[in-house]
């Protein structure tokens, strides 16, 4: 297993629309091994989900956290070629978002609170679910990065975009809904 460079803002890699994955090689080798060293960079970096092409790697294929197991520890998912539906546009959910691409920075962000996902898993098997809260925004988080979007396309108001020392100490990382999370994606 390898830790890998982590793209920044600027890098073209960022900006591609990737690669659907083929089905057929999910279980092969070069994706089993893509997974595992995009779990050893999220974990070294402490993030709570990577895209394919912040690795460098313009293929669909996400990993997205944001929940936890029955024992209270954090559960990620593996998403190859996902398929997001919004199940409800007018119910949205804003927070202070920051990215391992764009380190240092966090932007307040609206997004649907609840969506539908279709998706390959790791192991090749088809899976279908529906997310809300704070793992739906991660993961929509997540497949923008698949489409060349960065959560800071995403910002509004620029007057709520800042370092994070900035943030924390002049803005309501709470945000004006009473969000308790923050996303570090």
């Amino acid at each position: 297993m390898s830790i890998l460079k982590v793209a920044r803002l600027g890098h073209p890699v960022l900006r591609q629309k990737c690669h659907s994955i083929d089905p057929k090689t999910i279980t092969g080798p070069d994706i089993q091994r893509l997974i595992r060293d995009m779990f050893q960079t999220m974990g070294d970096y402490n993030g709570v989900g990577l895209a394919a092409p912040q690795v460098h790697q313009p293929v669909r294929l996400v990993i997205a956290g944001g929940q936890e197991d029955e024992d209270g520890r954090p559960l990620f998912r593996v998403l190859i070629n996902p398929e997001i539906t919004v199940l409800n546009e007018k119910e949205r959910l804003g927070m202070y978002e920051g990215c391992l691409s764009v380190p240092g920075l966090r932007g307040w962000v609206e997004r649907p609170d609840t969506i539908s996902v279709k998706a390959y898993n790791e192991k090749g098997q088809k899976q279908e679910f529906a997310l809300e809260g704070f793992p739906a925004v991660v993961l929509q988080h997540e497949c923008d990065h698949l489409d060349g979007i960065l959560f800071v396309d995403r910002i509004e108001d620029m007057t709520r975009f800042a370092f994070d020392e900035e943030a924390a100490r002049y803005l309501d990382l709470a945000g004006e809904e009473d969000n308790e999370e923050e996303a570090e994606e």
